[in-house]
């Protein structure tokens, strides 16, 4: 047969020939084909195990008839087991110590249903949880019933799942939160418009002293109130990665005097001083984003202000090495000799909603001044850190790497803000003002009679009123605020713009708005909207704005 004895003898024996052998019922080449026979069925298992192993898939078989349960060598893998027998019978599975003791039932419950499918959850000796698939289907074999199965490894496809699950609810929780924001901040921006509105009325009044310091005092909290607004809204953004830095070139000394002019009354009211020191060879014209460094160091040197009441306020500005080849990298150090900050405290003054507390004193604020700074700072590539002695005052730092610029950039650059000249105080110009809150339109009414008393102003409750007053007459600029009853400021523009007359269809319409989120990414563009207002306004950008879309309107009227 071209095979030796030993491997004759070894085959046999494997496979039940040595029946032929002891009883001599065979020949040559009976045993031949019986030996080939089952060493390629050897082969075929081998190649069967394998591939459970490469898929993690164990399969078993129960027999009725003998009560033997079959299982494979994955199988004992995927419940971290070795070395155990292959066939079990059923008693020995109903010992309680018995590693296969889950299977005990199984087949019954797959004779009674026909199939039996289910996940489990189970511990490995070494102490580790995995998830398994088992699956029984009934089948009849020589008049018996056997239960075939498998049992797989779906560990990883839980996780993915389990993990997606997270990500979605993340994610869900995150609109959810972003939606709630935002509507919180429209509900408190809209009476905040109402207040400083009327602060700013109030103020240019003929007042005395003390009714003149009430009227500050009220737009001051108001101011503080908005900041917080302001705070929650950016640390928002900022955790949704929704913040967008804008590089463009600037004049450093230009930043840093409208920063010490900004900053200087409030520290003349606590008779602190505030300086600024800048390191020679730091190149004036640089690229980067102007606005969120403004933002970073007005927050550092407000913050300095705030808890220093004797002393001194400084901004060093420092040059180091640069990480990056042909850039310039910026050490910015406020330095105040305040209350300071105890040691344990400083590794958490940088988390959101962190303030130090004293006995005495009472700071307001909501505490993510810091958190948005460190954020801003990160998200640049930069570094930020705090050192501080209770009593002595405290260093806050930051760096942060810059391009040089030329003049020749900064002229091709887009310039920051518009200059626009207001229109005369006895300008006479129509305009349709959509409010529904009776506050905020007397507050818009006074500020714009105070500033043109000669204005044609109309005024409409919601949307729906504001396209029946545009059927009657023509206007200069629609300022349409959003959220109203009956027709919002949105499905009122979206009509103005796709279904009334082209000379109406083509005028300019102006959000003015408490919702802070319309000016991110011009998204009142999306809305048909040609720019906006945010409230509460300020009544110089309001007139500014009137202003601009006046005029525009009346050059594309006139050509």
């Amino acid at each position: 047969t071209g095979l030796s004895d030993k491997t004759i003898g070894l085959e046999a024996v494997r496979f039940g020939a040595q029946d032929f052998l002891v009883k001599g019922a065979f020949d040559a080449d009976t045993l031949a084909k019986t030996l080939r026979f089952s060493i390629e069925r050897n082969r075929v298992l081998q190649r069967l195990e394998e591939t459970q192993r490469l898929a993690h898939i164990g399969s078993w078989e129960y027999s009725f008839g003998n009560e033997l349960f079959t299982a494979s060598a994955e199988l004992f893998r995927l419940f971290g087991l070795s070395s155990l027998k292959r066939h079990w019978h059923l008693q020995d599975l109903q010992n309680p110590s018995s590693p296969l003791h889950l299977f005990v039932g199984i087949h019954e419950q797959v004779r009674a249903q026909g199939e039996h499918k289910q996940d489990l959850e189970i511990e490995l000796p070494d102490g580790r949880r995995r998830f398994l698939y088992l699956q029984g289907k009934l089948t009849n074999h020589n008049q018996d019933q056997v239960v075939h199965g498998i049992v797989q490894d779906i560990t990883e496809r839980r996780q993915t799942e389990e993990l997606k699950k997270a990500r979605d609810l993340a994610e869900r929780s995150a609109r959810m939160k972003e939606q709630f924001i935002a509507s919180i901040s429209h509900e408190m921006r809209t009476p905040m418009n109402a207040i400083l509105g009327m602060s700013n009325i109030l103020i240019q009044m003929d007042l005395n002293e003390e009714q003149h310091n009430l009227v500050r005092s009220i737009k001051q909290s108001s101011e503080i109130l908005l900041g917080v607004v302001n705070d929650i809204l950016e640390i928002s953004s900022i955790q949704n990665g929704k913040i967008v830095f804008d590089y463009a070139p600037f004049h450093l000394q230009e930043l840093l005097d409208t920063l010490v002019n900004v900053m200087q009354y409030k520290a003349q009211e606590k008779d602190i001083y505030l300086e600024i020191h800048r390191q020679e060879g730091i190149p004036d014209l640089l690229v980067g984003d102007k606005l969120r460094l403004n933002q970073v160091l007005y927050n550092l040197v407000g913050n300095a202000i705030k808890f220093t009441d004797e002393g001194f306020v400084k901004l060093h500005i420092e040059k180091l090495e640069p990480k990056t080849p042909e850039k310039v990298h910026l050490r910015f150090t406020v330095e105040d000799s305040g209350i300071g900050i105890p040691e344990d405290k400083i590794p958490t003054v940088f988390e959101a909603f962190t303030r130090i507390r004293q006995k005495d004193r009472i700071y307001e604020g909501t505490g993510l001044g810091l958190s948005i700074c460190k954020n801003l700072v990160e998200q640049q590539g930069g570094t930020i850190g705090a050192t501080s002695e209770v009593g002595k005052g405290s260093k806050f730092f930051f760096t942060l790497e810059f391009e040089p610029a030329t003049e020749e950039s900064l002229e091709a650059a887009p310039p920051q803000e518009e200059t626009i000249e207001l229109l005369d105080e006895n300008e006479h110009f129509s305009l349709l003002l959509v409010e529904d809150h009776k506050m905020n339109q007397l507050v818009a009414r006074k500020t714009l009679q105070r500033r043109w008393p000669n204005i044609d102003l109309t005024i409409a409750d919601n949307g729906k009123e504001a396209i029946e007053w545009l059927k009657k007459r023509t206007f200069d600029l629609v300022l349409m605020d959003i959220q109203m009853p009956v027709m919002d400021g949105y499905e009122a523009t979206q009509h103005i713009r796709n279904h009334m007359p082209p000379d109406i269809a083509g005028m300019y319409v102006l959000a003015m708005t408490a919702h802070a989120h319309i000016s991110k990414e011009e998204k009142f563009k999306e809305y048909g909207m040609d720019d906006y207002v945010l409230k509460p306004f300020e009544p110089e950008d309001l007139f500014r704005k009137i202003s601009k879309y006046v005029r525009l309107a009346r050059a594309k009227r006139a050509s």
